[in-house]
């Protein structure tokens, strides 16, 4: 289908095999807006659209004019009319595309702008160049920084064009192309000032795209170099997959990322020239293969013109250093940590110390900065030791710099150079053997006298018999005081331990509760009612009558026993009843009662509510039991707002809240029992359900009934009898549970009975304390008691068994032994040794003469259990693994029998010998400096091919040994690290020492190809 494009306001139509720069080459070719606005229908004759003919030719004149029918003339393109043309435009020479299409452009027609012709030179000419250089870099710079942020989406659609072209060319199809992001911001800012690329110069342009391409390769560099750190620490892979890809392309940074950072800018500064260089010598549509060779450019220009930059920086870094290494050899020397030759007595040269740095740092196992630290603290802590009593370590007793750093890779350097030059190793091991030996010699006391350790021990067996024989007399003593203290506790509650004292106690209590409390105030207040002035007033009964009615529904007809009937007819005699009288006149005339009762009769209802609601309850009647208490409600309404009333009320509501505050309440239901149980023929209270003697067991049940009856004697008169009676009470049943047959308390039982009634007796807190305190005195007599007995019997078996302990003990054991048999035996773990250990000193740390004795042979000991046969100086030799094993075993024995500064002795002499140990752990046999010498894989396998695997390893091993013993010019390196092992300063420095480390990244190739091919996916 023909593709339609807008151009000047006009719509072009061009067939579907047009490329774009086909209709780029052909729009150029049309009259420009503003020439059509002058002419309002511009009309092109069909004659002008014949092309020129070949030289040497020449048109007939044309003919004359004639009508030609309509049917026979060719179809016009469209927007094309047959006209005269007011005036021809200028033409200018055809120009022919590589697809073989030809196109005549106006010759008045713009052309594209072009490039300024201004001379290349280093520095501006004028203040407008400078200015104008500036305006090129910083453009340069912030289109690299635009190429970062949108690369991305140009790969994404690069690769979408590459998939759509594929198909269109395959399927003849006609998708359209996707338009890079960087392309989409290049038109959004072109309306921003600046200058424009096609009109640069040439040393303008290469300048443009050197800071272009330089600051993508810088940019993205650096984010990547940021995120190294992170790639280099993690242990597992990235959980994504772009995450992988980045991690990826930033390990390059991991080891120098400055230096790869350097290669990489350079690299796209490189890439910079090349495209710049593509762009000027590639022409857009080539006479062989069209676009191609123009997008092959922009695809392998960033990556040529990288490797060509990094390839000019590896030969200037080359020569740099081949002129810096031969002033070095002419003009420096050593630095000043490495002695002289010693066989020339001059410096060694910078390259021989790199070359022994290199050498010393790639055995390392760790880091050499770190061992470099370590050889120096641990050399400095036996030179220069800050432990109080340490004797510094000679430098010629100093152990080797391998064994210093504990590193197995330096070890294992430092064993293959023991099979080299193993006199000079010999004798600084025997230097720092016989060094720990003096050490551990030197706790010897030659002086001491050991029998004073045995006289101490026997001193001190007598002093305990004689003590054991004095705390038993002591203990005898204090039993009988505790004996004597608790019977005296238990003498006043033996006599209220009978029933005959609590059941005086439970009917004076009574009598208080009943008799001087309750009777008189119900009394008191019956009286109030009885004589009270609302008695024969009248009192309306509206309320009554209707809870009357609802009581009837319940009860048919009031059956008996429900309320007394006769007295519920009198009062339903006074209920009104209104009628109409004369019939049919309207007039309502009342022939019933008044609607009132007098008040002493509702106050006699009240008697009977009572009962009758108790029955209906238990008949299950609850519908009758709810309007019963509904009854009584508006008959004590009725009575309370009767004035009459008023004064006995109050009191009735005081008696209430002090009696029967509620149904439930235990004072409620024992006064209801009084007053059911009525009197008898002699006018006392019938007790029979209330007897005296149980009133102070039910309220001392529970707290709440406890409360009730603190209530009811409240304000009492009778308050302190009843409460001296509680006490009482309360005392003889504590007697009668925590009392002993022998009259002591038992504390056990006094305090359970506390606990017990400890709710009860907080009701009363003036008797809760006396409580409290006797159960407290129970509790401490009888732990008094119990302790003197046990104290009594240990000091009767101690004195049985004293001296039997003596024997066994560290006591006896000296008195009987020599002290260093026991030392023997208190290190070779046959006692308990810290707790006999601890014994000893305790039994000698008054006596000056018998540590030192005790000391002397604890030292002894060890001396002959660490040391061996052989002689090193003037001392046996002491063996690493015998002293180890004291320590591990003995060090806190050890440390309670010497000195801090003698320990500090001891324990450097064992970190001394810790070092060999290390050796023994870590290293290898042989060397391994004839294996790294490289013979070419090729010729080992022509070799082994033509003399076979056995002979021709053989031969193989021989020429090896044979390159080793050859001279070179790593034998002053070999003699400086042969001086490292015995001096820690020069192995230090050598690990210190900076080494180019021939393994870090120049570039990061992957970084090229990234940045080629975002740049195809712009371009093409």
């Amino acid at each position: 289908m023909p593709q339609i494009i807008d151009f000047e306001g006009q719509r072009h139509e061009f067939p579907d095999d047009f490329t774009p720069a086909d209709i780029q080459h052909a729009l150029s070719s049309i009259q420009p807006a503003q020439a059509q606005a002058q002419n309002v229908s511009p009309k092109v004759s069909f004659d002008d659209l014949i092309p020129p003919l070949p030289p040497g030719f020449q048109l007939d004149g044309p003919p004359q004019p004639a009508a030609a029918p309509q049917s026979a003339m060719p179809a016009l393109p469209p927007g094309f009319t047959l006209d005269q043309a007011p005036a021809a435009p200028q033409m200018a020479v055809p120009a022919t595309t590589p697809s073989g299409r030809i196109y005549v452009a106006l010759a008045d027609v713009p052309q594209q702008p072009k490039p300024i012709d201004r001379p290349a030179s280093l520095l501006p000419s004028s203040v407008g160049g400078a200015v104008r250089d500036f305006t090129v870099g910083a453009q340069g710079v912030g289109k690299g920084l635009t190429d970062i942020v949108t690369g991305p989406f140009d790969l994404a659609a690069g690769a979408q064009n590459l998939i759509t072209g594929g198909i269109n060319k395959l399927a003849g199809t006609n998708i359209p192309q996707a338009i890079p992001a960087s392309k989409l911001v290049e038109k959004a800012t072109s309306v921003l000032p600046g200058i424009d690329p096609a009109t640069m110069s040439s040393s303008e342009k290469l300048a443009y795209d050197v800071s272009r391409f330089g600051t993508q390769a810088v940019g993205t560099g650096a984010m990547l170099a940021a995120r190294a750190p992170s790639v280099a620490a993690a242990t597992t892979r990235s959980e994504t997959s772009v995450g992988r890809v980045l991690d990826h392309m930033a390990r390059p940074y991991a080891d120098a990322p400055a230096r790869t950072l350097v290669g990489d800018t350079i690299g796209g500064m490189g890439s910079g020239v090349a495209v710049n260089a593509a762009d000027n010598y590639v022409p857009e549509h080539a006479v062989v293969g069209d676009t191609w060779p123009k997008a092959i450019a922009n695809a392998l220009a960033p990556v040529v013109g990288a490797v060509g930059a990094n390839s000019l920086q590896g030969t200037a870094e080359g020569l740099a250093g081949l002129i810096r290494n031969i002033a070095t050899k002419s003009f420096g020397s050593a630095s000043a940590p490495i002695p002289l030759n010693p066989n020339t007595r001059a410096p060694y040269s910078s390259a021989d110390v790199d070359r022994a740095a290199a050498k010393i740092q790639g055995t390392t196992s760790g880091s050499p900065r770190a061992l470099a630290q370590d050889i120096r603290e641990n050399a400095a802590a036996l030179s220069k030791p800050t432990e109080a009593g340490v004797e510094p370590l000679q430098a010629s007793a100093m152990p080797t710099s391998g064994l210093l750093s504990r590193d197995p890779g330096l070890i294992a350097a430092e064993q293959g150079a023991r099979l080299k030059s193993s006199p000079d190793f010999v004798k600084r091991d025997q230097n720092v053997k016989a060094a720990a030996a003096e050490r551990v010699e030197s706790t010897r006391d030659l002086e001491a006298d050991l029998g004073a350790v045995m006289r101490r021990a026997a001193a001190t067996r007598e002093e305990r018999i004689g003590a054991a024989e004095s705390d038993i007399l002591q203990r005898e003593d204090a039993t009988r005081a505790v004996d004597q203290i608790r019977a005296d506790q238990g003498e006043p509650l033996s006599a209220l331990a009978n029933s005959e004292v609590k059941a005086n106690a439970s009917r004076r209590l009574d009598e208080a509760l009943v008799d001087r409390t309750y009777i008189p105030a119900r009394a008191e207040k019956n009286r109030l009612f009885d004589t009270a002035a609302g008695r024969h007033e009248e009192l309306p009964a509206d309320e009554i009558f209707g809870a009357i009615d609802r009581v009837r529904r319940q009860a048919s007809g009031l059956a008996p026993g429900v309320l007394p009937e006769d007295f519920m007819r009198r009062l339903n005699a006074l209920r009104p009843r209104m009628v109409e009288h004369p019939p049919e006149s309207g007039q309502l005339v009342n022939t019933g009662g008044p609607g009132t009762a007098l008040g002493g009769d509702l106050a006699d209802l009240r008697k009977f509510i009572a009962p009758a609601i108790e029955r209906a309850q238990s008949s299950g009647n609850y519908d009758l039991a709810d309007n019963l208490q509904a009854l009584r409600r508006s008959v004590n309404r009725t009575i309370e707002e009767a004035p009459g009333y008023s004064e006995a009320n109050a009191n009735y509501r005081q008696f209430a809240d002090r009696f029967r505050p509620e149904p439930n309440d235990e004072t409620a239901r024992f006064t209801r029992e009084l007053d059911r149980g009525g009197q008898n023929v002699d006018g006392e209270l019938n007790r029979g359900a209330t007897p005296p003697r149980a009133t102070p067991a039910r309220f001392l049940a529970s707290p709440e009934k406890t409360a009730g009856l603190t209530r009811a004697l409240e304000a009492s008169p009778a308050a302190p009898d009843a409460h001296a009676a509680l006490r009482d009470y309360l005392r003889s049943d504590f007697a009668r549970s925590a009392l002993n047959n022998d009259g002591t308390v038992n504390s056990i039982r006094a305090s359970a009975w506390a606990r017990n009634n400890a709710d009860v007796l907080a009701q009363f807190p003036a008797v809760r304390g006396e409580f409290d305190d006797m159960a407290a005195a129970a509790r401490r007599g009888e732990q008094m008691s119990v302790q003197a007995r046990t104290d009594l019997d240990a000091a009767r078996a101690a004195r049985n068994v004293t001296e039997a302990e003596i024997d066994r003990s560290a006591v006896g054991t000296l008195f009987r032994e020599d002290p260093r048999d026991v030392a023997q035996k208190l290190l070779g773990g046959k006692y308990d040794a810290g707790t006999k250990l601890d014994e000893i000193n305790a039994l000698i740390k008054n006596d000056p003469q018998a540590v030192r004795g005790w000391k002397a042979a604890v030292s002894e000991v060890i001396a002959d259990k660490v040391q061996g046969t052989r002689q090193v100086g003037e001392t046996l030799e002491v063996q690493f693994a015998r002293l180890a094993r004291e320590f591990k075993d003995n060090e806190a024995l050890l440390a309670k029998t010497f000195s801090p500064e003698e320990m500090n002795n001891l324990r450097q002499a064992h970190k001394i010998l810790s070092y060999f140990k290390e050796a023994e752990k870590r290293a290898t046999v042989g060397s391994d400096t004839a294996e790294k010498l490289n013979i070419p894989g090729w010729a080992q396998l022509a070799v082994r091919h033509f003399k076979g695997d056995l002979a021709g390893g053989g031969l193989i091993k021989r020429f090896k040994l044979l390159l080793e013993m050859l001279p070179s010019s790593k034998q002053n390196a070999d003699e400086i690290v042969h001086m490292a092992w015995f001096d820690p300063n020069v192995a230090a420095y050598l690990l210190e020492r900076p080494v180019k480390n021939p393994n870090v990244a120049q570039y990061n190739i992957d970084l090229r190809r990234l940045i080629a091919a975002a740049n195809a996916s712009r371009e093409n």
